[in-house]
């Protein structure tokens, strides 16, 4: 099998991946997986909730933290906490 042909190339006796100038997705896709709202993202105008998604780390202002276009998972609880033995001297 010629690897040539599966995004590698051999320079230098070696073989390294072919990079490319394509972008990762099309426009259209990239717009829409990130927002630059000023706001809490609240409305259709921001460009994630336009199309169904979350806000995320990507978007420019809320960085997916700070609007309400996220939903935050729910704090996990230390396993340590919930089976601690009780000693003598804490009853």
């Amino acid at each position: 099998m010629d690897a040539n042909g599966w995004g590698w190339a051999i320079r230098d006796e070696r073989m390294v991946p072919v990079r490319t100038e394509m972008k990762p997705a099309p426009d259209y896709l990239l717009d829409a997986i990130h927002c630059s709202c000023k706001a809490d993202c609240s409305t259709r105008r921001c460009s994630c909730r336009k199309y169904n998604l979350e806000c995320s780390s990507a978007c420019s202002e809320c960085k997916g933290l700070h609007c309400s276009n996220v939903t935050l998972p729910e704090p996990e609880s230390d396993p340590e906490e919930q089976y601690a033995l009780v000693g003598p001297e804490d009853e």
